[in-house]
């Protein structure tokens, strides 16, 4: 280092000392990126873009793909290359099928597909309104969702978080496929797995970006492609797919959602907020991060661009990791863009009084009415805990 003409490096540290313990340099850092966070003003949140809904969607939605990392191609362009699909396994009230999803030429994503007896199918007239599953972080990935795990971690990871939502779909009459999400249960790295690391979400972020990707936007590639696989089973009404997940899992929701409109119905949990009162404030896995997102648009944008379909939005009043405070604040956009597209009924929010987890109690009778489907859906069926075995 080379002190400036007419100082001394002991001048330099004399001057550049902080004069009290707030100004340390380590408070003047957190200053700085608090700064950057609160002065970024994203270029199309849909109150201060000024355009008309079907402009503003049109504009905002390639530009999203962008920053994920997805090709500029068609939104219906084919992602799913090739399926493996297992022998069916049967309960006397539950069937299901193990799969795997080539996704990519050298990539596979393993899945579990899911009904229930065939009287409801037959009842449903062969066709059922089906599911799509995505985990948020879990070890176990999709076998959370459909209850692969030792007793003595069901009660807890489960039964007390409502995360069996395969299960539940299931109960309620719908077929569900349970996808496994890269980073979790079975899509976590080789060295990972080896120490029995919960998710590998840092490493696979860091070897996205380099390449331009990131891992946010490799999982929404593999939900669109179960789109596709799924919209060809005959088994599926493929106007009534619907998409769930909690935490990580309703952020694959609400970007999936935005750009694909194949989803009929979605219900994103407990990551509904801001990015600058949640994502942004309270520490989180960098796979939530996509670089240049805060300059583009906010978390109600895209929630509102799965507008008009329904949406039901849900959170936890005592959720630390994504506060309520930054949900409320968000709620009110979400809605301007609803009324502006022409539905403002079709978008509901609904908290939960617990933290952060998924609320089932309000999913299935909301989606009854936003599907158009029988009553009988909006109650469980069959029997209430089943554990399907390893397959």
């Amino acid at each position: 280092m080379t002190a400036m003409p007419g100082m001394s490096f002991a001048t330099l540290s004399a001057e550049s000392a902080p004069a009290t313990s707030v100004d340390h340099p380590s408070v003047q850092l957190q200053r700085h990126f608090d700064g950057l966070r609160n002065a970024t003003v994203p270029a199309l949140r849909f109150d201060l873009a000024g355009l008309p809904f079907a402009e503003w969607r049109d504009t905002l939605r390639p530009r999203l793909r962008a920053v994920l990392g997805l090709p500029p191609e068609s939104e219906h362009a084919p992602r799913l290359l090739d399926v493996w699909a297992g022998e069916w396994r049967e309960t006397p009230d539950f069937r299901w099928q193990r799969l795997l999803l080539r996704t990519e030429p050298d990539l596979w994503v393993p899945a579990y597909f899911v009904m229930p007896p065939g009287a409801a199918v037959a009842e449903a007239g062969g066709r059922l309104p089906t599911v799509i599953a995505v985990q948020g972080h879990a070890k176990d990935g999709m076998r959370v969702s459909v209850g692969m795990l030792p007793p003595e971690e069901y009660q807890r990871t489960i039964a007390e978080g409502d995360r069996d939502l395969a299960l539940q779909a299931v109960r309620h009459g719908y077929a569900c496929l349970a996808l496994e999400m890269r980073g979790f249960g079975e899509l976590r790295l080789p060295q990972d797995f080896a120490k029995d690391a919960p998710k590998s979400c840092p490493r696979l972020v860091s070897l996205a970006e380099q390449v331009g990707q990131t891992l946010m936007g490799m999982r929404v590639h593999d939900v669109l492609a179960a789109v596709e696989y799924l919209q060809a089973r005959p088994e599926v009404d493929g106007d009534r797919l619907v998409l769930t997940g909690n935490s990580g899992g309703g952020a694959v929701t609400l970007f999936a959602t935005a750009l694909d409109t194949r989803i009929a119905a979605s219900v994103p949990s407990c990551w509904f907020g801001t990015y600058a009162g949640s994502m942004q404030l309270v520490h989180h896995c960098p796979c939530n991060f996509i670089p240049g997102l805060s300059q583009l648009c906010d978390v109600s944008d895209l929630a509102g661009l799965a507008a008009p379909r329904p949406q039901l939005i849900v959170n936890g009043r005592h959720d630390a990791n994504h506060p309520l405070k930054a949900a409320e604040e968000a709620w009110p956009w979400t809605q301007e863009i609803y009324a502006a597209a022409g539905a403002p009924d079709a978008v509901h929010w609904f908290v939960g009084e617990g933290g952060h987890r998924y609320y089932a109690a309000p999913v299935w009778p909301w989606l009854t009415g936003a599907l158009s489907l029988p009553p009988s859906f909006a109650q469980a069926r069959y029997p209430a805990a089943p554990v399907l075995d390893a397959v």
